[in-house]
């Protein structure tokens, strides 16, 4: 027992990601347009790299649209000789100076970084919203006992934590013989958590909990079992029914009276919808033949229920960073193509013959 209580320390999660959006938090006030400011910093920071990588991209695909009726002629002319058919496209490759894995690194570069941003952010964001909602359930469970405890109530008792401490209180409030005292002290009890609760609470817009997800199947006051899941409690912490008992008894009648419908799935709207546009411009954009787009409309169709995933799934926070991601994606590139086009501009502006009195 002793060792089960006392993983249920809630303890400041210190890793690089949780540590930037507290030290925005410290400032902004809000969590939420934290992650969005970390976003954007984000974005801002990959930039370059994304723009490496679509103008690259767009190279290889000009350069592939040239040799492209030599590549079907060889295609055709070897089509039962596999190996000199691979031989021939080599040489043509060679020839004309056209470097296949060039764009193919940049590209690995790319999603390796945005890979790693990804799941290191999204552990990040789960640690944070385990620690943040243990943490106020510590502030709620002692704003639960601190009338009926009086000067009992040591918080600085060396080697015990916030429930060891408390939970004796809890169930002896709640043992009381039934009258109007014990309803006079769970009254004032239960007052003293909705006013912390109120202080304590993390909402944005019209989400009331950031630490879940936007859900109509979610109360913004969880259950125990949906606290269990976000704290991340192991199997025998779960199955304790005695925290589960203590747990009930503080934030059951705050569920009732303070908690209401997390969400109704408007952030998985918005990033579902986001996500598709972003790949419907991709395809719209690249003149692709019948079989590349088919995988373009694929890869539209997994990316939006990867991301939808993601928004049903985890928290409101994590969500938030997925969808600011997508909208500067897609704000970025009109300006990437513009940028694009100059280049290209100017490039051809180059190559034109210097001297225009031969053209007379």
């Amino acid at each position: 027992m002793a060792n089960i209580i006392s993983s249920l320390l809630a303890t400041q999660p210190n890793g690089m990601w949780e540590t930037i959006i507290t030290f925005f938090e410290s400032g902004i006030g809000n969590f939420a347009i934290s992650i969005i400011l970390l976003t954007l910093i984000i974005k801002i920071i990959m930039s370059p790299i994304d723009f490496f990588n679509r103008r690259t991209s767009k190279n290889m695909a000009k350069m592939q649209a040239k040799i492209q009726p030599q590549m079907e002629a060889i295609n055709k002319k070897y089509a039962n000789d596999p190996n000199l058919k691979n031989q021939k496209l080599s040489e043509l490759y060679k020839r004309e100076k056209i470097n296949p894995m060039g764009s193919c690194w940049v590209m690995l570069l790319n999603l390796g970084l945005t890979l790693a941003i990804f799941i290191t952010l999204l552990n990040g964001m789960n640690a944070m919203a385990s620690y943040k909602i243990q943490d106020q359930y510590e502030q709620l469970m002692v704003a639960y006992v601190q009338d009926y405890a009086g000067e009992e109530l040591n918080l600085d008792q060396e080697g015990l934590s916030v429930y060891e401490i408390c939970s004796p209180f809890v169930i002896e409030m709640n043992s009381l013989e039934d009258g109007e005292e014990k309803t006079q002290i769970l009254n004032n009890a239960n007052q003293n958590v909705v006013e912390t609760y109120e202080q304590t609470k993390e909402s944005f817009l019209w989400i009331d909990n950031i630490w879940m997800a936007d859900s109509p199947f979610n109360n913004s006051v969880p259950s125990y079992s949906e606290y269990a899941n976000v704290a991340r409690l192991s199997n025998d912490e779960r199955n304790n029914e005695e925290f589960e008992s203590v747990y009930d008894y503080i934030m059951n009648p705050l569920r009732e009276t303070r908690g209401r419908t997390n969400g109704y799935f408007i952030l998985l709207v918005i990033c579902a919808g986001v996500t598709f546009l972003n790949q419907w411009l991709v395809i719209r954009k690249n003149k692709q033949n019948n079989a590349a787009q088919k995988a373009g409309w694929g890869t539209a169709i997994f990316m939006t229920v990867f991301m939808a995933f993601f928004t049903l799934f985890y928290t409101t926070m994590f969500s938030l960073y997925m969808i600011t991601g997508q909208i500067v994606g897609l704000v970025m590139t009109p300006i990437f193509d513009a940028i694009n086009n100059a280049i290209d501009k100017h490039q051809e502006k180059k190559s034109e013959p210097k001297d225009r009195l031969k053209r007379i």
